[in-house]
């Protein structure tokens, strides 16, 4: 409990976190005036370096001192600052350490070009963190904001630098400053007119950023008039984004920049004359160069206005109806494809003659660099061929494909529609409409890539696999090589999308099928199938002892668990192999095979890796034939209820019986469960197993009450499998058979295996809600033989605690055995369950029992299961309390 002075010091606390800041902005003002006061040697290489240090120290200080959600944000953009300062002091280091000042590019901009991606990503992560869904305005009024000061970047400084007389590293490395700007300025107007709180921390940041972003402007203006100089009152901007990134960090509302929003942000008056001051910019730059000259940045002022347009329109989309939008979207979609074309006229020897306004725009090239110039060298020398042969032919009239070199080397693909039109007096020359199919080429290798990969990880999917498996055969065949599939399937990977969802599991696969290919060779495959299965392909010449080598390496690969949403998963793999001699397999052989051991692998264990055995395909076909005979043995009422007795320990008085299914096969007799319930397990034949059992169990019950044979205590207990239980129709199915047999609800016990109920099931879920809300009582079978602890059965909703067979074999045989089984009954009654022990065969197990106090057995020295119309005999014979007598 806390204490006045203890309540007191965590007010200074707080009180302390509060004007930490403040302190902090005092001390980098008292360094900014000493900075400036001293020469500019001791300031570039001593206090320039203590007030960026100091600052990425003060926000290492904030981020941990206030652990905000989603701190990874937090440390890049600190990353960021962290490379600015870095580049700053090499930056003098070589300026007056070295005196190398000429240096361009070099290094030093390597590092701080860093920055930039850093802090994108970083402030795209708060972003996110703070954005509504599907909040598309803010991102249409940053676009504007982004393309009208993107246009003055464009024509102050990414022109003059484009016409200055450097060489292309020197222009790209000039040019790329304001471009990340530009960037940067995109992701500070989406996080400036997002949703959400503005605390002092949002503002000390977006004001920190405006700061770099215009000292960045305005030295990149100076060097271009070459007016810059070494401590120049710009630093003030840079110095202003130090301390104000610091700030933020260390004031205590830098938290809130983490919490998402709630509602859309509001059109404020403010926001909307913001907004429309950057979408005047571009007529504005316009404005000021047909004042002071002709306009040389046309092309520019008329992507960005159509740009601001398209945007201004998407934002007004919302105020307008439905089919308004479709109609004008429609009309701007013609319009825009209609635009995309260009027409370029050129003569005998290839020399343009004429162009149309949007060649400039096809070519990267202004009018000037088109008109009198060869086409040719604007295309690669395959198309300059291809170009002189429709020069040599008249008449020709063709659609071919070419590609046209930009000024940067860049390539596009374009549609080109061939006309000769030199006999024409008008015209003079061959016509080439040409349409830019870059895009559609680029998105036509996409498909063709999707068609052959798998969307989530990458990987090649079944297709590519099946392909690359026999070509693995054919050089087989050439090379006296084997090939080897592996077929894996992930143990239990249902439960991660139940539990963690469905995004989560992707992540999980994503992560799974890195390692993967860790752990695979360059020349190994590795391919997704879908779902949680995966397959490698190898090529050998001992392809058994490489597959266990590669499924051993996978299993090891996969043993630390994957961080995902918070967890620590383990996930586990079965694997089946398949061995491909050279002329004797075909892929699907393959293919084939290796799930069929994979199957195997799963069913003796999971976790584990099997070789595929021709006795495997003999009971996959058996396996195939028994379902198939068991769907019509439901229907043919080949199936039979016999029924094992449920006795109070010491007296042997029956108290209810467990109906357990046989199928009474035409032709192989009695068949036991074992031999078919897995495979409807596997197959969903059993949930309607288990209504047909619920049903008939309850008819008998009801025929063993009318005829006065069993008290109104007398229950009969079903068995339902977790298949069942997850079917949504399962307690219609409970209510259904007690309502036809006219059995109240007491009468029914549902029982559901250990295993079962934890791995698949939540024992609290809605589904035992409802069961339990039907009166039906609820016990686990073969307690012990899952994964729960004793600790754990109370948070299961049960009634009765079976004790498995294999706990009473060793009861009368070690004091472990006993001591299990006490522990057992003792929680059982303690939770105010009953306790039944299975397998009971020997009287001295009956007698250790009830000595422990478990009231209730079942097992073979009382009575073995049997017919419905043997178990009545007993009860007309009253045979049921000549049990003790017997022993």
């Amino acid at each position: 409990m806390f204490t006045p002075k203890s309540t007191e010091r965590s007010r200074r606390r707080v009180d302390a976190r509060t004007t930490i800041w403040v302190a902090y902005l005092i001390g980098a003002l008292a360094l900014t005036v000493a900075y400036f006061l001293a020469t500019p040697a001791t300031a570039k290489l001593v206090f320039w370096p203590i007030i960026g240090w100091s600052s990425f120290a003060a926000m290492i200080v904030g981020i941990r001192m206030h652990k905000p959600e989603g701190r990874g944000a937090w440390y890049l953009l600190a990353a960021g600052l962290a490379m600015l300062i870095i580049g700053d002091d090499l930056y003098s280091v070589r300026n007056f350490v070295l005196h190398a000042r000429n240096l361009f590019p070099s290094y030093v901009d390597v590092v701080y070009l860093t920055m930039y991606p850093l802090l994108i990503v970083g402030l795209s992560m708060l972003v996110r963190r703070r954005s509504i869904q599907r909040d598309r305005a803010s991102v249409v009024d940053a676009a504007i904001i982004t393309c009208g000061v993107g246009l003055l970047a464009w024509v102050i400084l990414i022109v003059p630098y484009l016409r200055t007389d450097m060489s292309m590293m020197e222009r790209a490395t000039s040019i790329a400053y304001p471009l990340a700007d530009v960037a940067l300025l995109a992701i500070v107007a989406r996080l400036a007119v997002g949703s959400g709180r503005r605390p002092v921390a949002f503002w000390l940041l977006a004001a920190s950023l405006v700061s770099l972003l215009a000292a960045d402007a305005i030295y990149g203006y100076r060097n271009l008039a070459d007016t810059w100089h070494e401590h120049d009152p710009i630093d003030i901007g840079w110095i202003l984004f130090y301390a104000g990134w610091a700030a933020a960090a260390l004031h205590p509302s830098m938290r809130e920049l983490s919490v998402r929003a709630i509602g859309s942000a509001r059109i404020t008056r403010r926001r909307l004359m913001f907004v429309g001051s950057a979408a005047l910019i571009s007529p504005a730059v316009l404005f000021v160069q047909q004042l002071l000259g002709p306009v040389v940045d046309g092309a520019a002022i008329a992507i960005v206005s159509a740009a601001l347009f398209i945007l201004v329109l998407g934002r007004m989309s919302g105020l307008a109806r439905k089919a308004a939008d479709e109609r004008n979207e429609t009309r701007f979609r013609a319009l825009v494809n209609n635009a995309s074309d260009a027409i370029v006229v050129v003569d005998d020897i290839g020399t343009i003659r004429y162009q149309t306004p949007s060649a400039e725009r096809v070519f990267g090239r202004t009018s000037e660099q088109l008109v009198g110039h060869s086409l040719g060298t604007m295309l690669t020398a395959d198309d300059e061929r291809q170009l002189h042969m429709l020069l040599e032919r008249e008449g020709v009239t063709t659609t071919i494909e070419w590609r046209i070199l930009g000024v940067d080397g860049e390539q596009r693909d374009m549609e080109i529609a061939a006309a000769d039109m030199r006999s024409d007096s008008d015209v003079r020359g061959l016509v080439l409409t040409m349409r830019d199919i870059t895009e559609r080429k680029l998105l036509d290798g996409e498909l063709r890539r999707q068609a052959l990969h798998d969307t989530l990880t990458g990987l090649p999917n079944r297709s590519l696999f099946h392909d690359r498996v026999a070509h693995a055969l054919r050089r087989a065949s050439r090379e006296n090589l084997e090939v080897a599939v592996l077929f894996l399937d992930l143990d239990d990977f249902k439960m991660v999308n139940d539990s963690l969802g469905h995004a989560a599991g992707d992540e999980v696969l994503v992560a799974v099928a890195a390692r993967l290919v860790s752990a695979l060779k360059a020349h190994d495959t590795v391919a997704r199938f879908g779902g949680d299965e995966f397959a490698v392909l190898l090529e050998s010449s001992n392809a058994t002892e490489a597959s266990e080598l590669v499924a051993k390496r996978i299993q090891g690969a996969l043993l630390a668990p994957f961080d995902v949403a918070g967890e620590h998963i383990p996930v586990h793999v079965s694997i089946g192999i398949s061995i491909g001699l050279p002329g004797a397999a075909t892929p699907s052989d393959l293919l084939r095979d290796a799930d069929l051991a994979m199957y195997v692998a799963k069913r003796d264990g999971k976790a584990r890796f099997e070789h595929y055995a021709p006795e495997m395909h003999e009971h996959a076909i058996r396996r195939l034939e028994v379902a198939s005979e068991l769907r019509g043995a439901i229907d043919n009422d080949e199936l039979v209820l016999f029924y094992q007795p449920i006795v109070v320990t010491d007296t042997g008085r029956y108290l209810g019986v467990e109906a357990l299914v046989r199928w009474n096969h035409p032709k192989r007799g009695l068949v036991p469960p074992l031999d078919f319930i897995p495979i409807a397990e596997s197959t969903g034949l059993i949930i309607p197993l288990g209504r047909w059992v619920l049903d008939q169990a309850c008819q008998q019950m009801r025929i063993w009450r009318r005829d006065g044979l069993v008290g109104e205590d007398f229950y009969v207990s079903v068995n339902l499998s977790a298949r069942h239980l997850r079917d949504p129709n399962v307690v219609e199915d409970v209510a259904h058979a007690l309502d036809v047999a006219g059995l109240p609800a007491n009468a029914l016990l549902i029982e559901v295996t250990e295993s079962a109920l934890v791995e698949d099931l939540d024992p609290t879920g809605a589904v035992f809600t409802r069961l339990k809300g039907l009166g039906v009582r609820l016990a686990i079978d073969d307690f012990g033989t899952g994964y729960s602890s004793l600790a754990r059965l109370s948070t299961f909703p049960l009634d009765v605690v079976k004790i498995d067979k294999s706990f009473v074999d060793r009861l009368t045989l070690s004091a472990d055995g006993e001591a299990t089984v006490r522990a057992v009954v003792a929680l059982a009654h303690t939770l105010g369950m009953v306790a039944v022990a299975e397998g009971v065969e020997e009287a001295e197990q009956a007698d250790a029992l009830a000595e422990l106090g478990c009231t209730m057995s079942q097992g073979f020295l009382f009575a073995r299961p049997v017919p419905a119309e043997a178990l009545t005999a007993s009860l007309i014979g009253g045979g049921a309390n000549l049990v003790r007598s017997a022993r």
